[in-house]
């Protein structure tokens, strides 16, 4: 038995036509639209990358910050100290018995019929010793 071979033609119409058109319009769409939305995503992958690098270079330089502004506490707070015992110190030089009383120890001054004797420190026999 022979099968019975049908030759099938195409329509060349004007529906067919526009509808290969259109297929091949969709098509081209569809390959513009994936190639537009891929272009999108490495755009804001590069951008969200960007962004993410600033942050973290940010976050570093605010680490280091907040490390500086301890330090510099304890300099203002050391400084602060001194300040305070400098202010002391010329509160203390107003008085004239201080003035005296320093005079006495650090030159070895003397008031009339004092005498003065010299009593080596500690340090004083260390250094001594070491030499």
């Amino acid at each position: 038995m022979k099968r019975d071979q049908r030759t099938v033609t195409r329509l060349n119409n004007r529906y067919v036509q526009d509808e290969t058109t259109m297929k091949k319009q969709q098509s081209r769409r569809r390959v513009a639209l994936f190639r537009r939305l891929l272009m999108l995503a490495a755009v804001m992958v590069v951008v969200s990358g960007g962004l993410v690098y600033v942050y973290s270079q940010q976050v570093s330089l605010l680490h280091a910050k907040e490390i500086e502004k301890v330090e510099l506490d304890k300099k203002a707070l050391a400084v602060a100290q001194n300040q305070k015992e400098l202010k002391s110190t010329i509160n203390k030089l107003h008085d004239d018995d201080y003035i005296a009383k320093l005079a006495r120890s650090e030159y070895f001054l003397s008031e009339k019929g004092e005498i003065i004797f010299n009593i080596p420190d500690e340090n004083d026999k260390k250094k001594e010793s070491s030499n």
